[in-house]
């Protein structure tokens, strides 16, 4: 097979040796292909390409300085990359990214005829602060030229692309990174709880500035650009060192500007930073950049920045050395804890770094199969959100159009705060969760926060952070169990009027045994939960809710990530049935009784094999049998879940009490025959199902009928779809996003498509969805803080002091913090505040004398309603003045 492969940088022709190792790569011919005509580009590709391979040139499709104007030259990258494929009688192509200017055209003129396969070749899961039309990122489009398959690197994107598709087998691959995936350095460093600290606490820093061409790609305005990186700069220069790595591809007058920048290193921009070089700084600063893979790898802390006139944002990784942050004066304080305690103010909330990353063995062989395997698509997708034809819309009756007129004016909320005690799919409690704000992002204009409950010690902390969010979802109920808040801000929400809403997972098991464990916190969780909208996953589970005086739960049931291309399982079972269980090893899951249905079976010597695969806990009994029979596999990959259930012909839950697990989904879209309890929530869905059995009695004789009964019959292709779909992540986000209120889809498209009637949007075309606290980053807890507001203050950066001025009387109210927030308050017209804490200071302690002498000098900002505060500030000061004189004479005779 004649494989070419595109690139326009260092890291495709890198990528592309990666593919090249691959084994049985060696049965293929490869062919380096790029598109350059003004020379640096093709320079550096030549360079990186002859270290990199043996023999192996680049070709270019055109000649260094070749008489073109810009337009000309896209306008030849097509039809030439069309002539250089027919010549050398390519069968696939393989390119990074089909956005990019280059990319754009040779999709455009090869996807209806030759085999693209795009593969990711950069963080592509950026969030946005506001979304319309031209505002997001390239990166947000990218894969939709329908190429013949995409590989990407981990669910977040993969979600992203499939939820753009109207394909209902959509071309996405989970392969993971190349370089990345299968770097046991990179994993380690990314599963780390724990970082090295910086040198001893009070020396200067070594800092790391790692600029990006963001005006060149029309992110940022060039003025806005540097005058960003002026202020980083000068803030960072009070803690040390301070170096600028320039971009690859950041033009000449960029470059010559940077070397204007006082107290600045400026470093060359065609040389690499990797991890080894990475490990000699302190600290490194970016704006948003798949550099944090490399600062992971050499265990330096990142700061991800994102100023407030940066439209995209960098999704918040919860990660011991990465920190975001929205502001220049954010940035500094994080820079000057880490100066005078050694220690990094990371991210404490967020995402697990396997949302984006995908770890996993023999990358480039994953994704050279999927080189291998691609065809040309049939026919090129539909958008699935497409918006309706000038004519359809004409047609609207009377009706229809009312109704859409006030659907246009309906204002949903367009932010949403998840509280848990940790995000990861580690556990199934957070897998739905996860799964659903993906698509959330994916679709519609929602900002979304995830926030650990588990790291709060007061919820007076947690209300500043959730001060911006207008939906608040809990998932589950371990936060009410495990977190001395929970009840507490769940009461002070539902006191404010906010939109509180729980999403539950337990059952009346697990209610019962953490009641008899937390008994004072399920007291006090009995009494919140009729005040808050509860969300179940069965109707069993919302029966029990009502029970407990929740007027009206509703049932969303849940869902899983969704895996392309799923092996199914053979329709006919063999000689030897395969019976498989997934669950963690615990007497809740079953293991005594799936151990005494095999003897059982041995016992009556049918010929079935079992097998349990998950990991062992501790919650198994001295009693609980643990049988010879069974093959107890451990816990596996989901790739190799996913295998074993294919390859098995019954999926035995064998759990005493489960609400709606999520194994038997995945079981249900594999087509393979599934036994349940009768009291776990699965059977709602599956009863009277061919292909599925419950047994009523928890007994081994009645779960060992119930199997015998399921090998006798065929899975129902047709009802095993229609259970398929209702676990589907398009139905469960649609669920969601109703029973939360949220914006949806059709209000982005709205949005757009109305205009001012929308009611939503903002002069520039942008939807207004995220303003105010909660678009920024969360709120910093620590000591210093009277150090960092007289920082910002001296500097002039009110809205830093501000913040952090607000953070300390939280705490306490030291006099000269409310008279610099008074004075703030004051210089933008807000008298009321500004009254209020002059107030506060005119009781709190210190100096009299000079407190009411601030006062009055802040009073005479305040116009007409400070005079008189004004007047009695001088009077004071003066009585005061006058005391302390008579004082000192008294104490003088």
């Amino acid at each position: 097979m004649r494989i070419a492969v595109f690139v326009e940088n260092r890291n495709g022709v890198g990528l592309a040796s990666e593919i090249m190792k691959a084994p049985g790569a060696e049965a293929h011919s490869f062919h380096l292909v790029t598109a350059d005509r003004d020379g640096d580009v093709a320079g550096w590709i030549e360079q990186e390409a002859a270290a990199r391979f043996d023999g192996l040139e680049a070709h270019n499709l055109f000649q260094v300085d070749e008489a073109l104007s810009g337009a000309e030259f896209l306008e030849e990258v097509g039809r030439r990359m069309r002539a250089f494929t027919d010549l050398e009688r390519i069968d696939r192509l393989v390119f990074f990214n089909d956005q990019s200017q280059r990319g754009r055209r040779v999709a455009g003129e090869l996807g209806r005829t030759l085999p693209l396969i795009l593969v990711q070749d950069g963080h592509l899961d950026f969030h946005f602060k506001k979304t319309g039309t031209g505002l997001r990122d390239q990166n947000w489009y990218y894969g939709s030229s329908s190429p013949a398959a995409v590989c990407v690197w981990g669910p977040a994107t993969a979600h992203h692309l499939m939820f753009r598709s109207a394909d209902a087998d959509a071309p996405v691959h989970i392969t993971g990174a190349l370089g990345h995936s299968d770097d046991p350095l990179l994993l380690r460093a990314a599963r780390s709880t724990t970082h090295r600290h910086a040198k001893r606490p009070g020396e200067p820093l070594r800092i790391v500035v790692l600029d990006q061409p963001l005006s060149d790609q029309s992110k940022l305005s060039r003025n806005e650009h540097r005058k960003q990186l002026t202020e980083v700069c000068a803030a960072l220069a009070a803690f040390g060192e301070v170096e600028i790595k320039p971009h690859p591809s950041t033009l000449r007058g960029h470059l010559d500007w940077l070397r204007t920048l006082p107290d600045v290193t400026v470093l060359d921009e065609s040389a690499l930073l990797e991890a080894e070089a990475l490990d000699g700084y302190d600290l490194a600063i970016t704006f948003f950049s798949t550099t944090y893979l490399q600062t992971l790898r050499a265990g330096t802390p990142l700061i991800l920045f994102s100023p407030p006139a940066l439209n995209i944002v960098f999704p918040t990784i919860n990660h011991p050395l990465l920190r975001n942050v929205g502001t220049v004066g954010e940035l500094a304080d994080v820079a000057a804890e880490l100066r005078r305690t050694g220690k990094f103010a990371a991210n404490v909330h967020g995402e697990p770094v396997e949302h984006f990353l995908t770890f996993h063995d023999e990358v480039p062989a994953r994704v050279l199969r999927r080189i291998e395997e691609a065809e040309v698509p049939v026919e090129r997708p539909a958008p699935r959100w497409s918006a309706p034809a000038e004519g359809a819309r004409a047609r609207l009756s009377r009706a229809e159009s009312a109704l859409r007129a006030v659907e246009g004016r309906l204002n949903r909320p367009r932010s949403l705060a998840v509280l848990g005690l940790g995000f990861s799919y580690v556990t199934g409690v957070a897998i739905p969760v996860l799964t659903y704000t993906q698509a959330l992002l994916a679709q519609s204009p929602v900002d979304i926060r995830y926030l650990d409950l588990g790291v709060y010690t007061r919820t007076e902390d947690v209300l500043a952070d959730l001060g911006g969010a207008e939906v608040v979802l809990i998932n589950s109920l371990a936060p009410f169990w495990r977190s001395p808040l929970a009840n507490e801000l769940a009461e002070a929400l539902h006191a404010m009027g906010r939109s509180v809403v729980l999403y539950a997972h337990e059952t009346e098991y697990v209610m019962n045994f953490e009641g008899e464990q937390h008994a004072l916190r399920h007291a006090e969780m009995l009494k919140v939960l009729p005040k808050i909208k509860v969300l179940c996953v069965s109707a069993a589970q919302a029966d029990m809710f009502r029970q407990l005086g929740v007027s009206e739960p509703v049932v969303v049931y849940n869902t899983v990530p969704l895996d392309t291309h799923r092996a199914r399982a053979r329709r006919t079972p063999g000689e030897r049935p395969r019976i498989v269980m997934v669950g963690s090893m615990q007497d809740r899951k079953g293991l005594d009784l799936f151990s005494r249905v095999a003897e059982l079976a041995y016992a009556q010597g049918l010929p079935w094999r079992f097998a349990w695969i998950g990991h062992k806990t501790w919650r198994i009994a001295p009693t609980t049998l643990l049988s010879d029979r069974i093959e107890w596999m451990g816990a596996l990959s989901r790739d190799r879940v996913r295998e074993e259930l294919a390859a098995s012909d019954v999926f035995f839950l064998s759990s005493v009490d489960d609400p709606m697990p999520l194994s038997v989904v995945e079981a249900v879209q594999q087509r393979l025959r599934t036994v349940t309890y009768h009291r776990v929530g699965s059977r709602e869905v599956l009863d009277g199902v061919p292909g599925y059995r419950s047994f009523g009695q928890y007994t081994p004789e009645a779960a060992l009928e119930a199997l015998r009964q399921v090998l006798d019959e065929e899975v129902s292709e047709e009802e095993y779809q229609d259970v398929e779909e209702l676990f589907g992540i398009s139905a469960f986000t649609a669920r969601m996003t109703t029973a939360l209120n949220l914006a949806g889809p059709e209000d982005a498209r709205r949005t757009v498509a109305a205009g001012d009637e929308a009611g939503a949007q903002e002069p520039d075309g942008g939807t207004a969805y995220a303003e105010g606290p909660f678009s920024a980053v969360l709120s910093r807890h620590g000591k210093y803080l009277a150090e960092d507001f007289t920082r910002h203050f001296t500097k002039g950066r009110q809205d830093d002091a501000l913040r952090v001025g607000t953070e300390i009387l939280r705490r306490r109210q030291p006099v000269d913090v409310l008279i610099g927030m008074a004075e703030i308050r004051a210089s933008r017209g807000n008298v009321d505040e500004a009254c209020r804490l002059l107030s506060a200071a005119a009781i709190a302690g210190g100096d009299r004398g000079r407190v009411w002498s601030e006062i009055s000098r802040v009073a005479g900002d305040l116009g007409p309603r400070g005079k008189s505060i004004r007047q009695l500030a001088r009077r004071e000061a003066i009585r005061i003045d006058l005391a302390n004189r008579s004082a000192r004479l008294l104490k003088s005779d």
